[in-house]
């Protein structure tokens, strides 16, 4: 899975979880993933889920905490996923 996939399957995820009327399109892998998208630990947790069942990764033994922007999600991903 390449980075520009990865994104755009965050950008659904964000789309389905959030609903503040953050444009997702906008976000790009610097936006902190708290303040841009406007959410709060809960929404991280449903955020992670999420993330857990689309990408088909295990979120257990990475602390949510220690995403900070979408790049490091991303990041996450695609080493997971190889």
């Amino acid at each position: 899975m390449t980075r520009e996939e990865a994104i755009v399957k965050l950008r659904e995820i964000f789309q389905m979880v959030v609903h503040n009327g953050v444009d997702v399109d906008s976000l790009t892998e610097d936006s902190d993933i708290k303040y841009a998208l406007g959410v709060d630990s809960i929404g991280l947790i449903y955020l992670a889920i999420a993330v857990e069942k689309v990408f088909e990764v295990d979120l257990s033994h990475a602390s949510i905490n220690s995403f900070k922007t979408v790049g490091d999600v991303v990041t996450f991903i695609c080493d997971q996923k190889g």
